[in-house]
């Protein structure tokens, strides 16, 4: 016997399949609300390159490490390159540095493009912020880009020129393959010499550059040079026998030269050394003859002052005598060498009038007065003329000389 579902059984199953088909739809709903990332909390970046590239397009990824961080929400082509917007979640914003290395990139030859961000060798200590502008450092080459610029190649080339070309590198090495292969073994050997060279040839090259910017410079006055060398090379041509004169007349001299030197070349030799002593003192003294010499041309200009010369024509100054030398005795006055003061300029060439030069004492045995007997009061013999005879308690005539000196010539 059949069951006959009531209305009141109806209502519940009803709800259920109305609460079943609205649970579907929420879910579907959310599902495609998370799959276009409606709850996503994103911040906006710009990234500019100057090309985006044929497979870039809106929705691609951005990667930081490797990692999807965000999308590409815009492409625009602009006159200087191309600009993209993206979206990056903010909390692996906050790990990725301000000086991050951004390129834009893919997997394989043909495969979509995404946006990576790598971390520099020095990353910065602060984080991108939202909004920030970065550049990209690096967009890989595509396929049409390669033809592009092969195509290009080809028709610089001029593929029948190429292919003559090869073919004639193909008959120069045809049956010198052991040769071929010698010559590329010395080379690396060669080049592993040099390779340990690298940075002095490289230092040298640097130098050589400087020194062609210098040769460069003088370069005018090197053309003067040689211009100045032709006039020269002229002047010689049109004086050649006068120059063979002179060669003539040199030669003659050296031969005189050659006589005398091996005629007296020992007492040259003799005479050199004889004068080594002096002139080794000469060089010992030679600091103080800058300063002598000026320090008596002061002492000309002071005593021209004092002695009237300056000022008026000729000098004024008294006049007197001086009891004189005797006579030399060797070996008894031979000159002794010990003196040891060293050069001294002692306040030469411009002494310091309140300062008196120290007085130097030298064992030198130059002493012309010693012993000497005084000849104003000791003379035996009168110093102009015959001493006459004198008369018993008649005074003598004085002599010149004590007539000078105003003496009265009687008897002291």
């Amino acid at each position: 016997m059949a069951r006959t579902v009531s209305q009141s059984d109806a209502v519940p199953k009803r709800v259920a399949a109305a609460s079943l088909a609205l649970f579907i739809v929420v879910v579907v709903a959310l599902s495609l609300l998370m799959f276009v990332r409606a709850f996503d909390d994103r911040v906006p970046l710009t990234v500019r390159s100057d090309r985006a590239g044929l497979v870039m397009e809106a929705d691609a990824k951005v990667r930081s490490r490797g990692v999807e961080i965000g999308n590409v929400t815009d492409i625009r082509q602009e006159f200087d390159g191309a600009t993209l917007d993206i979206e990056v979640d903010p909390a692996a914003l906050e790990a990725i540095p301000s000086n991050s290395v951004v390129t834009i990139g893919s997997n394989t030859v043909f495969g979509a493009k995404s946006v990576d961000f790598e971390p520099p060798a020095r990353p910065a200590p602060t984080a991108l912020e939202a909004g920030a502008v970065v550049e990209t450092s690096n967009v890989t080459t595509e396929v049409n880009t390669l033809f592009e610029d092969l195509t290009v190649l080809l028709e610089a080339i001029e593929p029948e020129k190429l292919n003559a070309t090869l073919g004639a590198i193909s008959g120069a090495v045809d049956g010198r393959g052991e040769q071929v292969g010698s010559t590329i073994t010395d080379l690396n050997d060669y080049l592993q010499e040099i390779n340990p060279q690298i940075e002095t040839l490289q230092r040298d090259l640097a130098k050589g550059s400087r020194v062609a910017n210098l040769y460069a410079d003088v370069t005018p006055d090197l053309m003067r040079l040689l211009d100045s060398g032709t006039d020269v090379g002229a002047n010689v041509v049109n004086n050649q026998a006068r120059f063979e004169q002179l060669l003539a007349s040199s030669i003659g001299t050296g031969e005189t030269g050659k006589r005398l030197l091996s005629e007296n070349g020992n007492e040259l030799v003799k005479t050199l050394s004889d004068l080594r002593a002096s002139t080794s003192l000469l060089a010992e003294y030679s600091p103080m003859l800058t300063c002598l010499i000026v320090g008596l041309n002061q002492g000309v200009e002071g005593a021209m002052s004092a002695f009237g010369g300056k000022d008026q024509p000729g000098l004024v100054f008294k006049a007197g005598f001086q009891q004189g030398a005797r006579a030399y005795e060797y070996p008894k006055d031979l000159p002794k060498v010990n003196a040891s003061t060293g050069p001294n300029c002692y306040g030469l060439p411009f002494p310091d009038p309140d300062v008196h030069a120290p007085f130097v004492v030298t064992d030198t045995g130059s002493n012309p007065v010693e012993g000497m007997p005084d000849v104003f009061t000791s003379r035996p013999a009168p110093l102009f003329g015959p001493l006459r005879p004198t008369v018993p308690g008649v005074p003598a005539p004085p002599t010149l000389l004590q007539v000078m000196l105003g003496m009265d010539g009687g008897t002291p």
